[in-house]
């Protein structure tokens, strides 16, 4: 059961996006979901590694520029991350809009900004379905992790530009 928590990103969420420990958040996925050409919800997945919140109400993004979710988020000028957790779920929708169609870091990703305009926060319903909780949140791994943590850091330093 989602319920609206604002137009701003909560604390907890603003400090998992923020940045500063990399490590932490390695193994995490977030769903990214754009709306196509038909209508259709097209999801996408990105990392902690691709993402980081200015303030709470900015959230830059690394997304491969030919993709079909770039493509559509510029298009369409929305977008919703959804961030899921054992410690929490949201879903966060905003406009969109580009700033570079291509990154010094990573130069086949482009660089959006999404200005967050709705959060909600999902949970069981306590009611309906007591006891209930999210045990864990969408994981992957990758055996070049140390190559990978530092190109994230020059991606997250290029976001934050």
């Amino acid at each position: 059961m989602s319920t609206h928590v604002g137009d701003r990103l909560p604390d907890d969420l603003f400090a998992a996006l923020s940045g500063g420990d990399l490590t932490a958040v390695a193994d995490c996925v977030i769903v990214v979901s754009t709306v196509d050409e038909h209508g259709f919800p097209h999801p996408a997945l990105l990392s902690y590694f691709e993402v980081v919140a200015i303030d709470p109400r900015t959230i830059r993004l690394a997304t491969y520029a030919d993709s079909r979710s770039t493509r559509n988020a510029t298009r369409g000028g929305k977008l919703t991350l959804v961030f899921v957790d054992a410690a929490f779920v949201y879903y966060v929708k905003g406009a969109i809009r580009p700033l570079a169609a291509s990154m010094r870091s990573t130069p086949y990703n482009a660089k959006l900004e999404m200005r967050v305009e709705e959060v909600l926060r999902d949970a069981p319903d306590p009611v309906r379905e007591p006891g209930a909780h999210i045990a864990s949140g969408i994981r992957y791994l990758n055996p070049q992790r140390s190559a990978e943590l530092a190109r994230a850091r020059d991606v997250i330093a290029e976001l934050r530009e």
